[in-house]
């Protein structure tokens, strides 16, 4: 550090009356895998330094080689250096009612949770980061990271991503903030930042003030305009600020949280059209992040037909992705085969089925496997016949049923805006459980269904839940404010 940053004595008595500044190096970039290897806190009272402290730590896991050339800490250092359990005591005792200040608070703040967790305390300190405090009192800069403060600040630093030496950069800025800026604007913004929640370094509280209490989706960019995850909520600023807690307890809430640069939102009169809007971009555009809800290209089916003797046997069969075939014959929706086949065995094993008759076993000859384990009744062997064996299969597919389309073509559903704050209302045209698109008008409908005789919509499973969980639910319609009219083609009546 330069002579100048260290003979600097600016009164910090602006910023909150006890706080710590502190700095981690670890092994990598996840709290719930990676270690730390270095921390490093100077304690300020009152606007006072009253204390150093800094300590190599052993992570018990090898260091990878990146993370040595960017630090210079190599595994030889780690091998005397207390485990985090050896310090945690001391250290959770130097932290526990004191607020504290890192540059990207969440990153740090994040592993002294997770390594503190591991030994059986809560640390649920306030944080405030430095990254988002200097973008409120500097809002002419651009990048308000540590090295472009070294920069601006003209600070001469040796040991650059050491812990100590990063802690008295922010150290440093602070005494800048105080000899520059007034008292009050300084504790008014550090009120500000400890009262709400803790936002991504790169996210603005305008960005947070501008969504919507309402319904709809959001999405996730990340610097280079890259889509990182696409959400819905009937609260969508309630849903995006969950996304901040400070838990941190999955890697790839925080793996978007460091990525994170902007957030858009596109509001919906109602739940209903958030999850069709959410799930349909999702298919399309591909998040990085949003892996649960991806296309599927094929499904799979247990497929219902009758042997030489009148027993019913099951069959996994792939299933075209237009419109539902014969439900009379055809159950369950699966998205691979292992999938398929495991719901099989469960049923078999539950209703005492037939593995055989189930294409579990694939033997020719005699009773199953099953009939010797008394788990089959006997239909394979002629023990128990035909009709008690195929009812006792129905009740097992019961549950397996698929809905049956109830109208005779296509239908409009009207979704009517929940919120006074949304004006107008959205169109939907559904057909044989296939959505098809948000329309304007009747033009729109004909030139869909139109396409539709030459190319069969696409079949989505996922969809089809949100389709089926609303449509065949009185009272979510009536709460959604949904109305479903049946569509014919002869109708010229404007949709709008």
């Amino acid at each position: 550090m330069s002579p100048q940053c260290e003979s600097a004595v600016s009164d910090l008595s602006a910023f909150p009356d006890k706080m710590v500044l502190l700095d981690c190096e670890t092994t990598g970039g996840r709290a719930s895998r990676d270690r730390l290897t270095e921390i490093a806190l100077i304690e300020i009272e009152n606007g006072e330094v009253v204390d150093r402290w800094q300590t190599l730590i052993n992570p018990q896991i090898p260091i990878p080689p990146w993370i040595t050339r960017l630090t210079g800490i190599h595994q030889g250092m780690l091998e005397n250096a207390p485990a985090f359990d050896e310090i945690a005591d001391a250290l959770f005792t130097r932290l526990q009612g004191k607020v504290i200040v890192a540059h990207n608070a969440r990153f740090d703040f994040s592993f002294l949770k997770q390594s503190f967790a591991r030994c059986g305390l809560q640390l649920s300190s306030k944080t405030l980061c430095s990254v988002r405090l200097s973008r409120k009192l500097f809002p002419q800069y651009r990048r308000h990271g540590l090295d472009r403060i070294i920069e601006r600040l003209g600070i001469i630093i040796d040991d650059r991503h050491r812990a100590m030496a990063d802690t008295e950069v922010i150290l440093a800025f602070f005494r800048y903030i105080s000899e520059n800026i007034p008292d009050a604007q300084i504790t008014a913004a550090c009120n500000e930042l400890l009262r709400r929640p803790s936002l991504p370094s790169h996210i603005s509280q305008q960005q947070i003030d501008a969504l919507p209490e309402a319904a709809g989706i959001y999405r996730f960019y990340d610097s280079e305009g890259g889509l990182l995850y696409i959400g819905k909520s009937v609260n969508i600023r309630e849903r995006v600020l969950s996304h901040f807690s400070q838990d941190h307890q999955s890697a790839k809430e925080l793996d978007i949280s460091k990525q994170l640069h902007q957030i858009e939102f596109q509001q919906t009169p109602s739940d209903f059209g958030a999850q069709l809007l959410e799930n349909s971009e999702i298919k399309t555009l591909s998040p990085r992040y949003n892996r649960r809800q991806t296309k599927t290209r094929k499904l799979y089916q247990l497929l219902l037909k009758p042997d030489n003797q009148g027993y019913h046997q099951l069959e996994t069969v792939a299933t075209e992705m237009t419109a539902l075939a014969d439900i009379s014959t055809r159950f369950g929706l699966f998205r691979s085969r292992k999938q398929a086949e495991k719901k099989l065995l469960d049923l078999a094993q539950q209703f005492q089925l037939c593995q055989k008759l189930c294409g579990i076993e694939k033997r020719q000859r005699g009773a199953c496997f099953g009939y010797q384990l008394s788990q089959c009744k006997g239909a394979c062997c002629g023990k128990e016949d035909a009709a008690h064996y195929n009812l006792r299969l129905q009740l097992a597919l019961q549950g397996l049923k698929n809905e049956q389309w109830p109208w005779p073509g296509p239908v409009l559903v009207e979704e009517h805006p929940l919120s006074e704050d949304f004006d107008g209302v959205h169109y939907h045209l559904i057909d044989q459980w296939c959505y098809l698109g948000q329309v304007r008008d009747q033009e729109d409908c004909h030139q869909i269904l139109a396409e539709l005789r030459h190319n069969p919509p696409f079949f989505d499973l996922d969809s089809y839940k949100i389709l089926v969980r609303f449509l065949l639910t009185p009272t979510r319609q009536k709460h959604q404010r949904l109305s479903i009219k049946p569509f014919s083609s002869t109708d010229r009546e404007s949709v709008s």
